[in-house]
């Protein structure tokens, strides 16, 4: 803590012309965000600070069984014609995927990804553990012609730097939580986050938006140096090509 007040706080203006690429704004899915409004009011939130383009990215895990392909793409044009003109960020589909027993049959329907290449799909495992056929589903998924980015790395209590360092020779991208940064989600994973970062071993970043909270003076609280305030505006660069 006390190194913190060594570094600078990002300032109003650093996130213009953002894109979210992980959030759970689209209402009543998952987890996140349950209505109309609240979801509008996030987006705005989100516009005050600077992002133009947000995707939603619901979750598919078995826990959610009902969000099929088919059924999301459906909520996602429903909740476009409600917020119509409200909201004044762009909107795109595309989701978050457990590496859990449905996996493989979302991939087989197709996953909602992220890029206009249309083969970055989101993942994410348990916080505890990996399912021990992980490595065999992003084995096969990557056969297919997906490119795996792996969800908060930094906040899987089960994984050390070898652990990512074992992914990144895999060729998996990985996912900054921006509010990791902020210790919203405990030292342990803000520790790990700034080492992650330093290193320049994330590809992207995101929100990972489930309230419609205003985010800008947990964003501004965040210190950084130098370096790792240049690798994360690397990040929102790489985020403006999905």
């Amino acid at each position: 803590m006390f190194l913190d007040f060594f570094k600078s706080r990002l300032r109003p203006g650093f996130f213009d012309g953002a894109c979210d690429m992980h959030s759970h704004i689209l209402p009543g899915v998952d987890d996140g965000i349950q209505d109309v409004g609240r979801a509008t009011r996030a987006l705005l939130l989100l516009n005050r600070i600077g992002y133009k383009k947000v995707k939603l990215t619901p979750h598919f895990m078995k826990d959610y069984p009902e969000n099929t392909r088919a059924n999301i793409e459906a909520r996602f044009q429903a909740f476009l014609t409600e917020v119509g003109d409200e909201t004044p960020v762009e909107l795109s589909l595309g989701g978050e995927y457990m590496l859990d027993s449905c996996f493989m049959d979302r991939c087989e329907e197709g996953f909602l990804t992220l890029d206009k290449n249309n083969t970055l799909v989101l993942c994410e495992t348990s916080y505890m553990s990996a399912d021990p056929q992980a490595p065999n589903m992003l084995y096969q998924a990557m056969l297919k012609g997906y490119q795996p980015v792996i969800a908060h790395p930094e906040r899987y209590n089960y994984a050390s730097m070898a652990t990512y360092r074992r992914w990144k020779e895999k060729d998996y991208l990985l996912q900054l939580n921006l509010l990791s940064l902020a210790g919203a989600y405990g030292e342990t994973a803000k520790s790990k986050a700034r080492a992650l970062l330093k290193e320049g071993t994330y590809d992207y970043v995101g929100s990972d938006l489930h309230r419609d909270k205003d985010l800008r003076d947990i964003i501004y609280s965040i210190r950084l140096s130098n370096k790792e305030r240049d690798q994360l505006q690397r990040l929102l660069e790489n985020n403006k090509e999905l």
